[in-house]
């Protein structure tokens, strides 16, 4: 519960009910991820060849539908604001930048 009360407080959120909702949107987005990009590279029929090449679109496509996702699940749940903000931290932590606050 320590930990919960902690990332309470760091994302800026009020209630239990919330934090599970967003959660849950995580856990969703996280499984569905793995689906879309197996669909889509059925689809589109990408079979790359040499394994680093292959690991690094892997790495790209997951990053870049992973956010796509996360952005539309939580708008159709409800937390488009939240998951916006968590992006926008994320991306500017990848880049090495302070993230902003919320």
């Amino acid at each position: 519960m320590k930990y919960w009360k902690k990332l309470k407080e760091k994302w800026g959120v009020e209630t239990d009910k919330r934090m599970v909702l967003i959660f849950v949107i995580f856990a969703i987005t996280g499984t569905s991820t793995l689906f879309v990009r197996k669909y889509l590279y059925t689809q589109l029929g990408i079979d790359i060849d040499p394994p680093w090449l292959k690991l690094t679109v892997k790495i790209v496509a997951i990053y870049l539908i992973y956010q796509l996702l996360l952005i539309s699940i939580g708008t159709i749940l409800g937390e488009r604001k939240f998951f916006i903000w968590f992006l926008k931290k994320m991306n500017k932590r990848l880049i090495g930048k302070k993230p902003t606050e919320k």
